[in-house]
């Protein structure tokens, strides 16, 4: 798992932080807070959003990425906060997703 790195730790690190300016838990991804929004919450955007985020993390870690994070935060709370903080959400995770697709395929393939 990524976590045992250095670069992993702080790669989750940023995630958390990202979650947390979006209104969410500081202790939380936001892989696992799209899960809670999507499938806990029917919030039609996370749905959108948790399907892209599941296809970039796929070549790495194959299906349901979003629900797996959701799974290791089982004693967490998990917030959905604002209106305007589900759309922070969206704008701080888009511009990343094809940079880190193109980090996983090269993962994937050595």
């Amino acid at each position: 798992m990524i976590e045992r790195y250095y670069i992993g730790r702080l790669l989750i690190s940023f995630d958390q932080l990202g979650n947390a300016i979006a209104g969410g838990n500081p202790d939380v991804t936001i892989s696992a807070r799209l899960y809670y929004l999507s499938d806990v919450r029917e919030i039609l955007i996370a749905k959108w959003l948790m399907w892209l985020v599941d296809f970039v993390f796929y070549p790495v870690d194959g299906v349901g990425h979003c629900e797996k994070a959701y799974n290791q935060h089982e004693n967490e709370v998990l917030r959905r906060g604002s209106d305007v903080a589900l759309i922070v959400l969206c704008l701080i995770t888009l511009p990343f997703l094809l940079p880190i697709y193109i980090v996983n395929l090269l993962i994937s393939l050595l």
